[in-house]
């Protein structure tokens, strides 16, 4: 599963080299989005926070908003319901009936540059471990987002509740030593366009989705960091240093 995540990396620094095409469609979408947001590094997003992502709008067009990370469905009535959907398994995501109409025609992408696992030792220890790129640059994962009207938005009253999910895999073998799950990881525009094109907005696409689901190998890389990153309210550098 992804239960943490980072993005601590400025946007001025990523937003040309993962979306050197879409720049200009997206730079006009981040006047929505408050300054603090994009400009304060984060080391420890955590479920019901609010995460960036990118998504096609109904002109096909890609824009960049934050969204709530845990999927509350159209139906629910409570914002709890998305407590327990952070993460669509791959698995059943299109079968589940409350990911499988976004799988059809609400797909998104959560930007990061780094996620958390815990890798349980002999001992039930649980040791966490970051894992990110090389260069730890800025890469996408793949998701599904929804929009329900039911419930009150207490942030903006006028507007529905926008939240996404997590799409999750069996892990390749960058990651299984630490864990048997990771994020399906999107690493360029291309792969990103090719997840979120609109063409695919049908029943008829599933399988060719669900195949776009698996990443490469040699992507990423992990190490040991301090268990400061098990509690939600520490959200600094110091959660990155290396621990031997």
């Amino acid at each position: 599963m992804c239960g943490r995540f980072t993005l601590k990396t400025p946007v001025d620094y990523w937003l040309a080299d993962l979306f050197p095409n879409w720049k200009e469609d997206l730079t006009p979408t981040l006047e929505s989005i408050s300054a603090p947001f994009l400009t304060q590094a984060r080391y420890n997003i955590a479920p019901s926070q609010n995460i960036l992502v990118v998504r096609m709008d109904a002109n096909g067009s890609p824009v960049i908003e934050t969204m709530r990370w845990g999927l509350v469905p159209v139906w629910a009535d409570t914002v709890t319901a998305g407590y327990n959907m952070i993460n669509a398994r791959s698995e059943s995501i299109a079968e589940k009936p409350s990911f499988r109409p976004s799988l059809i025609n609400k797909r998104c992408v959560v930007l990061a540059d780094g996620y958390y696992e815990w890798k349980t030792l002999a001992s039930k220890v649980k040791e966490p471990y970051w894992i990110h790129t090389a260069g730890e640059q800025v890469f996408a994962m793949a998701g599904i987002w929804a929009e329900n009207r039911k419930i009150q938005n207490t942030q903006s009253p006028e507007l529905p509740i926008r939240s996404a999910s997590i799409a999750t895999i069996g892990a390749n073998e960058d990651v299984a030593e630490v864990h048997d799950r990771m994020p399906a990881i999107k690493t360029s525009e291309a792969e990103i366009a090719a997840w979120l094109n609109p063409s695919l907005d049908n029943t008829d696409c599933i399988p060719g989705l669900l195949e776009q689901l698996q990443s490469s190998v040699g992507v990423l890389q992990f190490r040991r960091v301090s268990t400061l990153v098990n509690r939600v309210t520490n959200d600094g550098p110091e959660i990155l240093a290396p621990t031997i």
